[in-house]
């Protein structure tokens, strides 16, 4: 629950994210596996900022 309010939040203000959520969307995408998506790459952010502690996260 918490990753998918995150990606919720982070499809709605995120810009990297937001685009990316509307691409998938314009593409035909459903919402709910767009918003998976969203999901998946915030993952694979955390997990690159805990493996990289100096990853930028922003910009």
């Amino acid at each position: 629950r918490v990753l998918y309010m995150a990606a919720v939040c982070a499809a709605q203000h995120n810009p990297v994210l937001k685009s990316f959520y509307q691409r998938l969307r314009s593409n035909g995408k459903l919402p709910k596996v767009a918003l998976v998506a969203v999901m998946r790459k915030l993952s694979e952010l955390l997990n690159l900022s805990l493996k990289y502690p100096d990853f930028p996260l922003v910009g």
